[in-house]
């Protein structure tokens, strides 16, 4: 991707979705301002606006992924979307919309596949910068 005209399209691509969905977020905030709303939707924002960032640094620098700034952007924007998946699994299990035995099962499949899909990202993020300060290639 050499090209400024492309780079500068694909983050107006990204971000123009990623604003969109803040958007939405935020409507929501305002509509129902109760704490466990906004403990829900205040990491999601974060991590929108974090996703958005780290793409946009990554379609001009992609050479810097390795980065100790880059490694910590990005475990911090995936650890704010966990958490905000964590919430909102709280309290779709203890509401009434969780009837079904198959909502509690799906539910739970995707919280436990989130949680640990992020601790392999750990890894994954943390054995490339460990590998990188020793001269080596791990993973």
């Amino acid at each position: 991707m050499n090209s400024s005209r492309l780079k500068i399209w694909c983050i107006i691509t990204f971000s123009m979705v990623v604003i969109a969905i803040v958007m939405r977020a935020i409507w929501q905030i305002v509509v129902i301002p109760t704490p466990k709303t906004v403990l829900i939707f205040v990491p999601l924002i974060i991590a929108l606006i974090g996703s958005d960032v780290l793409i946009s640094y990554l379609v001009f620098k992609p050479g810097k992924i390795k980065s100790l700034p880059f490694s910590i952007g990005l475990t911090v924007t995936f650890g704010a979307g966990l958490l905000a998946g964590v919430v909102h699994f709280y309290r779709f299990i203890i509401s009434t919309q969780a009837d079904p035995f198959f909502s509690k099962v799906i539910s739970w499949m995707i919280i436990l596949s989130s949680a640990s899909a992020y601790f392999i990202f750990l890894y994954v993020i943390w054995s490339l910068r460990k590998a990188k300060d020793n001269g080596q290639r791990k993973v």
